[in-house]
């Protein structure tokens, strides 16, 4: 009498892929892949943006770079993440998409402050988070 049959090859093999081939998913749908690092982003502007430039420096660089960004705006009443904005002139840039998950996704907003004679003071490197 013979025992009962043994499993192919391809039997063994398709466990394993598929157990790892889920972990994989879940570890997707919770970390999710990251384009940019905050570190990156910030060591790339410090090394291509000066105190002192003018607004037209930093709108060329940041077309280079294919960051959206705004016009000089001195809006009234901005607060940002704990930074006050109001009354100054600013130029904000967008990098969208920084990391995504299936359950969340982040983005990157950066506030370039301007003086009277439209120089470059500082720059935020301000990161949000969305959640699904």
């Amino acid at each position: 009498m013979t025992g009962p049959p043994k499993p192919s090859n391809s039997r063994r093999v398709m466990l394993p892929v598929g157990i790892a081939g889920f972990f994989l998913l879940i570890y997707f749908a919770i970390f999710g892949i990251r384009t940019t690092r905050i570190g990156s982003l910030r060591r790339v502007l410090a090394q291509n943006i000066q105190m002192g430039d003018s607004v037209e420096k930093v709108s060329l660089f940041l077309d280079s770079q294919g960051l959206q960004h705004s016009a000089v705006i001195r809006p009234e009443i901005m607060m940002l993440h704990g930074h006050d904005y109001s009354n100054q002139l600013v130029v904000v840039a967008v990098k969208r998409y920084t990391a995504r998950a299936l359950v969340w996704k982040e983005w990157v907003q950066i506030v370039f402050v301007f003086d009277e004679d439209h120089k470059l003071t500082r720059f935020d490197v301000i990161p949000h988070y969305e959640s699904f």
